[in-house]
């Protein structure tokens, strides 16, 4: 469980709030009593979800919008700060995959825009208020596949890199202003991304209960959640691997095939 004296009257915003483990973290937070945003591109899901969220009692509001868009972005976030208050906590977990090999050079730009961009300009969004008021916690959710290249995945393993980089800097930089950065680093989560063979197989975390390591790593101030335990320590490892050792170890890993996201 998390915290409900952590969370409880906090104001926090969530992207790609509709599905996965943004559907999973609003659902978490609503039911300590927490007031949440959720942000998602397509609206009849979101407000499905905002909706089963209310009729469990949860405060929540929603707004339409894609996060590849840094001004409706802004204006979103605006919006819920004006319904919800001031932005305190944000989750940035707004995040596509699609196979990309043999490479499309349109295909990847799509998953950098969501991925990549989705993360910066909702940090562009709240980050200011956060930095005046010198309090505040960013929160994005990048991958494992972001610290070691897999097979099949070359654009999205990119993407999650560049997320895990550019908060590990914005960590640096905040710090000194009061503002915390947390990094989610998950595994395979159960989601609209993953397939049916993948579930089978098993080793496939439930997306609530990644939302919770997520929210309890905000609550510990911690600067990375790395989750589950084993397939962390398999990444860990394979990095500290000679290169045509790694190489040889990762050929072998599953492709995600089944186009997906938020």
């Amino acid at each position: 469980m998390i915290s409900e004296t952590f969370w409880r009257g906090k104001s926090v915003i969530v992207t790609g709030g509709s599905s996965g483990i943004g559907r999973a973290v609003g659902e978490a937070l609503a039911a300590v009593g927490t007031r949440v945003g959720l942000i998602a591109r397509r609206r009849e899901p979101l407000v499905a979800t905002a909706a089963a969220i209310r009729r469990l009692g949860g405060m929540t509001e929603e707004e339409a919008c894609d996060v590849t868009d840094a001004a409706a972005l802004a204006a979103a976030v605006a919006s819920l700060e004006r319904r919800l208050g001031e932005c305190e906590v944000a989750v940035a977990s707004a995040g596509i995959h699609r196979t990309s090999w043999p490479l499309d050079a349109a295909i990847a730009a799509d998953v950098i825009d969501v991925n990549v961009k989705g993360c910066i300009h909702l940090a562009a969004a709240v980050l200011p208020g956060m930095l005046s008021r010198r309090r505040g916690w960013f929160c994005g959710i990048a991958s494992i596949a972001g610290v070691v290249g897999l097979p099949g995945n070359a654009a999205y393993c990119a993407s999650k890199a560049a997320v895990v980089a550019f908060l590990e800097s914005v960590r640096l930089d905040a710090a000194a202003e009061g503002v915390r950065v947390t990094t989610a680093l998950p595994g395979v989560i159960d989601t609209p991304m993953i397939t049916n063979a993948e579930r089978a197989a098993g080793g496939v975390m439930p997306a609530d209960v990644a939302a919770v390591r997520i929210l309890r790593g905000i609550e510990r101030g911690r600067a990375e959640v790395w989750f589950p335990r084993r397939t962390a320590i398999a990444a860990r490892a394979a990095r500290s691997l000679p290169p045509r050792i790694r190489d040889a170890f990762l050929r072998r890993q599953p492709r995600l095939e089944e186009p997906g996201g938020d």
